[in-house]
């Protein structure tokens, strides 16, 4: 598979559990808000999140940085065991 089909393949199964989240959530909470940049971020391509957390960087600080890199590492992970276990 191409590596721009599996990033997209990530992002759908990414904007999936999200929308499946939001029907439980407290959507005006901190936390949810937190969770919708983790997941639009750990949906952007490897050159785009490199520009995200430079500005994330800059203007929050490199621990903030760390923390969203870290949180769309995770979730990005859980997508792909997802897409593995998935029958295509």
């Amino acid at each position: 598979m191409l590596p721009h089909r599996l990033d997209q393949r990530i992002a759908e199964a990414i904007s999936d559990t999200i929308a499946q989240e939001r029907a439980s959530a407290d959507t005006a909470s901190p936390a949810w808000r937190t969770r919708c940049e983790v997941a639009r971020f750990a949906t952007f391509s490897d050159p785009e999140r490199r520009v995200f957390l430079s500005h994330v960087a800059e203007r929050r600080g490199e621990a903030a940085a760390h923390e969203l890199e870290q949180s769309a590492s995770e979730l990005r992970t859980t997508a792909i065991f997802f897409l593995a276990r998935k029958p295509s």
